[in-house]
Order: structure tokens, then sequence, then C-alpha cells
């Protein structure tokens, strides 16, 4: 009874250890194999404590993987390296779980990466620790990338560009045949050089835009094309108000050249121009203006809207032109026969026409002398109205001395407020002084028609237009009156 005591107590002694080691052998393998629960703690720890370097995790996770750690690691491995865009790439795979660090070129090819990883057969999540190299401050590669992508398809678009460009050339040479050719049909029905010109403009404009759209189309700037057609509607509206007073003008030019409402050396006022008349002969009509010469030899430019628009008073239009000038005779002289005097003068002269008759009318009575009011007749187109006037008022002033008929000034009144002194002297009756004798009139020679103050009774247009003829401003414009 006593031997068997101890062999049951070394067998319960035994026992305990063997429970104790088998107890113990779990515990050691699961200290050193991490399960699940330590691979999701490490991931979760990662992504807070860094967060560049976020973990992907897989949609769905095989529990009988096909391939192991090792081959993941070293597939993943060998992509990176051959893509030439990662720097120091590592990868590490444990249980499924990827751990990628390195640098890496661009974010772009960082989150590449980390796709790639996540696409992998047996990978249950990744944890990118890629880091994205700094770039320098001078980097010029983006520039000379793109100037080699321009160059590229410069050189490829060379063909298209070559053809494109025969086109508008074509295109040009049809658009300027065509307008002549419109100009020369359009002047067997219009008179006007300007409405020859605009319409042969207008084909020729329209011919060169079809062209150079399909010079477009062909180069394969399609859509270029359509974003000219499209803005077409913009642009003529853009332009129209920034040229409004220009394309103003110029419809003006296309008016008078139409209408002609004067002719080349017609003498012409417009009444509109700062506050006053502007006179002249017309020289040229322009696509800019209309060009006159002053009596004083000066050059005139005016818009053609304003001559349009404003006042024209054209002095040639009607060949005939009146004149007047007044007269003053005395009181104590003869009204009628001053009269006959001065319509004898207007009948006998060679540039007052009979057709409308010459009148001397009484106008009014002044303090001095009983004015006459001259009217008259002459032809604009054949003599000068300075000169006819001249020599009119020349030989009126000579008939009416000659005949004793007094031209007084006007009556002044004289007032001394203080007084006048006088003074009588006493002197011997035979030796007053003789009165003085009263001036007679001297007898006047007869006045001629024409002296040489005056020249000639011509007009003056032909004065005026030798003289600005050097005009070099206006010598290579089109006139579009005749």
């Amino acid at each position: 009874m006593i031997s068997q005591r101890p062999g049951r107590r070394y067998i319960s002694t035994y026992g305990l250890w063997i429970t104790l080691l088998v107890g113990s052998v779990p515990a050691l393998a699961q200290e050193g194999t991490p399960t699940a629960d330590d691979v999701a703690t490490e991931v979760t720890k990662q992504a807070a404590d860094d967060d560049a370097a976020p973990a992907t995790v897989a949609e769905k996770v095989q529990v009988d993987p096909v391939n192991s750690d090792q081959r993941i690691e070293n597939r993943l491995q060998e992509i990176l390296k051959a893509t030439g865009w990662f720097t120091d790439s590592e990868v590490r795979v444990d249980r499924g779980v990827a751990f990628l660090t390195g640098i890496a070129d661009t974010e772009k090819h960082q989150q590449w990466a980390e796709a790639t990883a996540m696409k992998t057969s047996d990978v249950v999540a990744v944890v990118n620790r890629l880091q994205v190299a700094d770039r320098p401050f001078w980097n010029f590669a983006p520039a000379l990338r793109s100037m080699k992508d321009l160059a590229h398809e410069a050189t490829s678009l060379l063909p298209l560009v070559l053809v494109a460009a025969i086109v508008v050339l074509v295109g040009y040479y049809l658009a300027r045949l065509a307008a002549l050719m419109t100009r020369k049909l359009t002047s067997r029905s219009v008179d006007s050089q300007l409405l020859q010109q605009v319409a042969g403009n207008v084909v020729g404009v329209l011919i060169f835009i079809v062209a150079f759209y399909i010079a477009l189309r062909v180069s394969g700037l399609t859509r270029l094309a359509v974003t000219l057609l499209g803005g077409t509607g913009l642009v003529g509206l853009a332009i129209g108000f920034a040229f409004r007073d220009i394309a103003e003008n110029y419809l003006a030019s296309i008016l008078i050249s139409l209408n002609h409402p004067f002719r080349v050396g017609d003498l012409i006022e417009v009444g509109d121009v700062g506050g006053k008349g502007a006179m002249g002969f017309v020289r040229r009509v322009t696509m800019r203006g209309t060009i006159l010469s002053t009596l004083e030899g000066n050059q005139i430019q005016l818009p053609n809207s304003t001559v349009y628009k404003g006042m024209v008073t054209n002095y040639t239009a009607t060949p005939l032109s009146r004149l007047d000038f007044s007269v003053g005779v005395g009181f104590e002289d003869s009204i009628g026969e001053a009269q006959d005097l001065i319509m004898q003068v207007l009948t006998q002269h060679e540039a007052v026409v009979s057709e409308p008759a010459p009148m001397v009318l009484v106008e009014s009575l002044g303090s001095a002398t009983v004015n006459l009011k001259v009217y008259y007749w002459f032809d604009l187109t054949k003599n000068s109205g300075l000169k006819v006037g001249s020599s009119i008022i020349r030989q009126v002033k000579q008939s009416l001395t000659a005949a004793g008929i007094t031209m007084p000034d006007e009556a002044r009144e004289l007032v001394f407020p203080h007084g006048v002194p006088v003074q009588i002297s006493e002197t011997p009756v035979g030796g007053a002084p003789n009165p003085p004798a009263i001036p007679q009139p001297k007898p006047q020679p007869s006045e001629a028609v024409v002296n040489r103050g005056e020249g000639d009774l011509e007009t003056e247009r032909t004065d005026v237009m030798k003289a600005t003829d050097g005009d070099e401003t206006i010598a290579g414009e089109a006139n579009l009156i005749e």
C-alpha cells in the first residue's frame, strides 16, 4: 500500500506537467504568429499614425489563398521596377497585406501603385507608404515635354497645312477674278464707279470666305471653322458698333454717288460745319470725304456723312444768280432820275442778263439820304459775282456824279456841352477879306465796264482749281463723281 502511493503521486505530477506543457504550446504558437486581428490592428494603427499611408482593403477576402506572400511580393516588386516611376521601392506582403514603401515621381503614379497592388490576386489590403518626390523649383521638363508634343503635332499637320495654303491661294485669285468680272458686268448698267467697286468687293469677299472655310476643313481645324462661322454674327455686331461712324461715312459715299447732288467744279456751301458754312469749289469726292477748294486757295475735307445730312447750297446748280447793293441819294435830288440812270447802267452792262430784269427800288428814307436798293441777275457759270458787283457799283457812282445827283453822308449832330466861344473883331470896311471861292466839281471821265483792277468778269473757278491742283494728299484717291 505504501509503495503504490508514491507512484500515484508521480503520475499526478507528470500529468500536471504534461497538462501545463500542452496548454503552453498554443500560447507560444499564438505569440509567434500574428492573427487577422493583429493585422487589422497594425493596418489601423498605421493609418492613424501616418495620413500619407492609407490602407485599402479588398471587397472580398479569399479564405484559402492560392498565391503565397513571397510570390505576390516578387510580382509587385517587378512591376514597380519595370515602370521606372519609383525610387528605392520595396514591397512586403504579410498574410495578404501588401506594404508599399519608396518614392514615387508623381502623385498620380503613387495612386496607380496602390490600385495595381489592390488588383493583384490574393491581396486583401494595401498599406501605401510611398512618398511623392519633391519637384525642383526650376523644372523645365513639363515645358520641354509640351514643346516636344507641339513639334510632333506640327510635323504631322504640315502636309495638311500646305494643302490648306494652296486652297487659300487659289481662292484668293478666284476672288480677284470674280470681283473684276463683276465690276465689268455692273459697268454696263451702273454708271457709279463706287457701286461697281462695292459689287465686285462683295462677290470677291464671299468667294474668299468660302475658300478659307474649305482650307480650315482640309487642315483638320473643323472646330475652328465652326467657331468662326458661329462667331461671325457677334464679330459683325461688335465691328458695327466700333466702326459705326466709318460705316455711316461709307454709306453716305454710296448715296452721294447715286444721287449726284453736285459735280466736280460746282460752287457749294455746306451750312452745318462748326456752326458756319463752308464754301468752295468741289474738287473730288472720295471714300473718306468731300474735298472743297475755297476762294482763298485752301482745301476743306468734309466727311461724306456730314455733307449728306447737312444743308448743301449749290450755287452752280442753276446758272443764274442775283446780287444786290444799296445806294443813297440826297433829298433835294430827283429819285426818278437816279433810278433811270442806274437802270441805264444795268441794261448796258455786259454781265447783267435781261431776263429776269434788273430792278431799282426805294428801300427806305434815311436821316440824310433816300436809300435805293439795286437788284440784278448774272450768269454764275461764266462771271464772277465779286467782279461784276465791283464793276456795276463803280459805273453807278460815276453816272450819278456826272448827272449832278449827290450822295451825301449820314447827317451827324455835334453837341458842345460847355458852349462855343465866339470872338468878334472890328475891321475897316474897305479891308474886309474876300470870301473863299467855292470849289467846282471836276468833270468825271466815262467809266469803262472793266478796268485793270477787276481784270475780267470771268468766274474764279479756273483760277482756284489751278491754284489747288498740286495737292498730293488726294492725288491717288479715286473720284466717285464726275
